[in-house]
C-alpha cells in the first residue's frame, strides 16, 4: 500500500507544488495515450477489420526498440503498412496474415502477434507509474486548494503546517543555475531557432500553390501508411514531362493505381499536395503559430533569465 506523508506535502513549497502537478501531467500524458491507442485500435479492428494475406517487404531488426516490419498485402487493394508489434521469429519475405482497418490502412496488426511480450510488459509499467504520478498530483493539487482556502478565509495569516513565513524570496530563488541557463534561455531560443525556417519553407509553399498552383490528375504509385498516410503520386505537368511527388494524406483513403486530383507548383513541381484538402493550407500557420509562440517565450524569459543570473553572479540570490 503506497502512503503519502502529508505533513511532507504541507511542507513543500508552492512552487515545488505546481512542478510536481505539471511533472505528473506530462508523465502520464504519453503511457496514458498509447494504453489508449492500443485498446482503442484492437476495438475498431475486431468491429469493422479486413484480414488479408501479406508479405513482409521490409524488415529492419533494431537493437534497442521494436523492430520495423512492413508488409503488403498479396492481392488488391495494394498498400504497405508498418507492424507496430509482429509475430516473434518473423523475416523478410514472409508471409502472414494481418488485419487493417478499411478507412484508415495505418492501422494494422498481425493477427498471430503475441498477446503479451516485452514491450506491453513495458507499458503497463509505465501505465502503473503512470497513476502513481497521478497520485502524488492529485495530493498537490489537495494541497494547494487547502492554501488558497486557507488565504480567502484568514488573511495572510500562516496556517498549520504551511512553510515557515519569512523574507520574500528573490527572482528565481528555487532554481539552480543550469535550470535557468536550460530552460529559460536555450530551450525557448533553440526552439525558435529550429522553427523558424521550417515556418518559413511551409508559409512560401503553400503561398506558392495558393497563386500558382495548377490541378491535375495523378496516379498513386505507391501507397504507404505508417499511422498517417503518405502517397507517391506521379503526374503530367504542362510541358508535356512526368513528375513524382510525395503528399500526406489527410482525409480519405487512397491505394495503388487510383487517381487523385493533386495540386503543384510549375516552377517546382516537387511541392505538391492533394487537391480539395485543407491541411496543406493550415499546416503552414500551425508552424507559423508555434515559432511565434516559442519567440515570445523567449523575449519573455530571456531578460528574466539574464536578470537572475546577474544578481547571482553578484552574491546574491
Amino acid at each position: 500500500m503506497v502512503r503519502i506523508d502529508l505533513s511532507a506535502v504541507r511542507r513543500t513549497s508552492t512552487d515545488n507544488l505546481l512542478f510536481t502537478i505539471c511533472a505528473a501531467l506530462i508523465f502520464s500524458a504519453f503511457p496514458g495515450y498509447v494504453t489508449f491507442e492500443y485498446i482503442q485500435d484492437r476495438l475498431i479492428l475486431a468491429d469493422r477489420g479486413v484480414r488479408v494475406n501479406a508479405w513482409v517487404v521490409d524488415y529492419n531488426w533494431v537493437r534497442r526498440g521494436p523492430d520495423t516490419v512492413v508488409v503488403r498485402p498479396d492481392d488488391p487493394p495494394y498498400f504497405e503498412a508498418t507492424l507496430s508489434r509482429g509475430p516473434d521469429g518473423i523475416k523478410f519475405n514472409d508471409r502472414l496474415d494481418v488485419v487493417f482497418d478499411p478507412r484508415a490502412p495505418g492501422r494494422i496488426v498481425a493477427v498471430d502477434e503475441p498477446l503479451i511480450d516485452g514491450y506491453v510488459l513495458l507499458f503497463a509499467g509505465l501505465d502503473l507509474l503512470a497513476l502513481l504520478a497521478l497520485l502524488g498530483g492529485l495530493v498537490a493539487v489537495r494541497e494547494l486548494l487547502r492554501r488558497v482556502w486557507a488565504r480567502r478565509h484568514g488573511g495572510l495569516a500562516q496556517t498549520r503546517g504551511d512553510p515557515p513565513v519569512g523574507p520574500r524570496p528573490r527572482l528565481l530563488a528555487a532554481w539552480e543555475t543550469p535550470q535557468i541557463v536550460l530552460l529559460l534561455v536555450i530551450a525557448p531560443v533553440l526552439s525558435a531557432a529550429i522553427l523558424g525556417p521550417l515556418a518559413a519553407s511551409s508559409v512560401n509553399d503553400a503561398a506558392a500553390l495558393r497563386t500558382s498552383g495548377v490541378v491535375v490528375q495523378a496516379v498513386v504509385v505507391k501507397s504507404t501508411w505508417d499511422g498517417a498516410g503518405e502517397l507517391d503520386v506521379r503526374f503530367p505537368t504542362m510541358d508535356g514531362t512526368k513528375h513524382s511527388a510525395y503528399v500526406t494524406v489527410g482525409d480519405g483513403v487512397y491505394y495503388e493505381g487510383d487517381s487523385v486530383e493533386v495540386i503543384y507548383e510549375p516552377a517546382a513541381p516537387g511541392n505538391a499536395q492533394l487537391a480539395g484538402e485543407d491541411g496543406w493550407e493550415s499546416e503552414p500557420w500551425i508552424f507559423a503559430g508555434t515559432f511565434i509562440a516559442f519567440s515570445a517565450t523567449a523575449a519573455a524569459t530571456v531578460p528574466v533569465a539574464v536578470v537572475a543570473l546577474i544578481r547571482r553572479a553578484r552574491g546574491g540570490r
